[in-house]
């Protein structure tokens, strides 16, 4: 099942899953992640240091989520029902939904014309 972000305006933004590379995981989380795409945790998550057992998820060369994908402009989400709690949350600060907003309005703007 592809899983895809819903709303239109995320859809043609993903702002959100763009150059955010500190995106902390849970074991809770890798483990859902791990079982819905049966890769290893090593894959998808990068550790924050050799003492600590905590880690970031991965991220692409181009600085993009490792789980966002982009088709003709349209992103989705290759894990969005086991996405970590910071992206199910998002907007959840002000400068996080100053940013929406922003990107929000021009996307309607370019919609509307």
């Amino acid at each position: 099942m592809e899983n895809i972000i819903l709303s239109e305006t995320c859809k043609k933004c993903a702002e959100c899953c763009k150059n955010y590379p500190f995106v902390c995981l849970s074991e809770k989380e890798i483990d859902s992640i791990k079982k819905l795409t049966g890769l290893p945790a090593e894959v998808f998550t990068i550790p924050k240091g050799k003492e600590i057992e905590e880690y970031f998820l991965q991220f692409q060369e181009n600085g993009y989520c490792f789980f966002l994908n982009e088709n003709n402009g349209v992103f989705s989400c290759a894990v969005y029902e086991a996405r970590p709690g910071i992206c199910k949350n998002y907007p959840s600060n002000p400068i996080q939904k100053e940013v929406c907003a922003a990107h929000s309005e021009k996307f309607l703007s370019n919609v509307l014309g």
